[in-house]
């Protein structure tokens, strides 16, 4: 009987627990949706070298994208700055271009960088991670 009185307690904590499992929560980025047209911002959310994750804000077509600043190719860091013809971001390690909205390479074999879902909020993002 008491057996079946704590499994019942523990049902809303497993439902809890596997909502937040698979459910990002925002980050705020004041000023965000400043980034100007064709360009890329760097953001560090925390301390990157610690854990924390370095991300760049994108303005594509008006839309604001963010993406994981570590190319997935051979870690190098895809920079911030003009975007090349205005809509890829670029890894100068090898030259590899990036779409922010899909996360996909242009051109070479290699896996799509990593995305975070975006929201605006007035002049600010909200970034899912």
């Amino acid at each position: 009987e008491d057996r079946g009185r704590a499994a019942g307690t523990m049902e809303p904590m497993v439902g809890k627990w596997i909502s937040n499992l698979f459910s990002r929560k925002p980050v705020l980025v004041k000023g965000g949706a400043k980034v100007a047209e064709g360009e890329a911002r760097s953001v560090d959310l925390g301390d990157p070298h610690a854990g924390g994750t370095r991300l760049l804000l994108c303005k594509v077509d008006g839309e604001i994208h963010a993406l994981d600043s570590r190319c997935p190719h051979a870690d190098g860091q895809i920079q911030s700055g003009p975007l090349e013809k205005g809509r890829y971001a670029v890894c100068p390690l090898h030259r590899y271009l990036f779409d922010p909205a899909t996360g996909a390479a242009q051109g070479v074999a290699c896996k799509p960088a990593r995305r975070f879902k975006t929201r605006l909020e007035g002049d600010d993002v909200e970034v899912f991670i």
